[in-house]
């Protein structure tokens, strides 16, 4: 994969569990993001004290920007007709909208891999032939590359879970991430 595109969804995850150091494992220098994300992430320090000391240009270097008209529109469409976005809220599924327009009609982009724990997101890129990874797979891929232990990763999987974050699919034993 070329680069690696986490959704706000993503890094709050991780940065609740106080997990970030395992996610920039991940990302092994190939992080990016969307302006409307990064925007997103900035948001979060309110909330998600751990992504105060975030520096996003060293994880994910400067935001992609999507300022073409043509691009503008496009954004707008998928945001409004997939993701259900309202008019009254501009910014609501902007970061998704942002990404995954990038990733369909970027050539530079194309080999690279949408990281989200948005099921309708997750499920639309699938359907699109974009390369699709949760936290759970995320993890999973981790332990693949012998980056972390299966117990290791379940831990980090029980403490996004304490923390009360949501997990697409939810490891029962540490077992789970031999897939």
């Amino acid at each position: 994969m070329q680069f690696l595109f986490p959704d706000t969804s993503v890094v709050v995850c991780f940065g609740r569990a106080n997990e970030l150091g395992v996610l920039e494992q991940y990302l092994r220098g190939k992080g990016r993001v969307v302006e409307a994300v990064s925007r997103e992430i900035s948001d979060c320090t309110n909330h998600v004290a751990t992504l105060k000391h975030l520096d996003q240009q060293a994880l994910f270097g400067e935001p992609i920007q999507l300022d073409r008209a043509t691009d503008v529109r496009a954004v707008e469409g998928i945001r409004v007709a997939v993701f259900g976005g309202g008019k009254a809220s501009p910014r609501q599924h902007l970061g998704e909208s942002q990404t995954l327009h990038l990733l369909r009609t970027d050539d530079f982009y194309r080999d690279s891999a949408w990281l989200t724990e948005d099921r309708e997101a997750y499920r639309f890129a699938q359907r699109q032939q974009i390369t699709t990874r949760d936290t759970f797979g995320i993890l999973c891929d981790m332990v693949g590359y012998l980056d972390l232990s299966i117990d290791r990763a379940y831990e980090v999987a029980q403490r996004i879970l304490d923390a009360g974050e949501p997990m697409l699919r939810k490891p029962e034993a540490p077992r789970d991430f031999l897939l």
